[in-house]
């Protein structure tokens, strides 16, 4: 279970990792896209549809990482005057409870619309936009995944803690 676990914490980590070239590359982008708009007078419709790709990929492939770095929002003052011990009783009830089930209903819900959206290899509405709006879709049931796949190993780091 203990390498289980080090592996899904190993992914979420190069996970993290590649969106770090993803947001530099995003500041760029969106410092060329202003400045291309302000001063040339210059828009790209490809450009500021590529600029929300990332930023979405960036938010929800971070979540994963948020949580294993437990980033997440908790309440802190009740939680913090507590044993060890009921801390992680408490983080077992609430992954058990809330995180899992949430990440299996965003995937599943999400299934279906991205598979409708692959089918039809559907685009952007603009006409000159990125005609990726399927793979942007996709992110949604990876994302899933990936929380799910992290509270698996949180939850397994918070056993262990308990019986320790």
């Amino acid at each position: 279970m203990k390498q289980f676990q080090i592996l899904i914490d190993q992914l979420i980590d190069r996970i993290a990792n590649s969106l770090l070239y993803v947001l530099i590359f995003l500041i760029v982008l969106v410092f060329f896209t202003v400045f291309f708009r302000y001063v040339f007078n210059i828009s790209y419709v490809v450009l500021q549809e590529l600029i929300m790709y990332m930023h979405a990929l960036i938010f929800m492939f971070g979540i994963s990482y948020a949580l294993k770095e437990k980033s997440h929002v908790k309440i802190d003052i009740i939680y913090s005057i507590m044993t060890r011990k009921k801390q992680c009783l408490i983080s077992i009830i609430g992954i058990i409870l809330f995180i899992l089930p949430t990440s299996l209903f965003i995937t599943y819900i999400s299934i279906d619309m991205v598979f409708q959206s692959w089918l039809i290899l559907e685009g952007s509405s603009e006409a000159s936009g990125l005609n990726l709006v399927y793979i942007l879709k996709s992110i949604i049931p990876i994302t899933g995944i990936l929380i799910f796949l992290q509270a698996i190993s949180e939850l397994i780091k918070y056993i262990e803690d308990t019986y320790s």
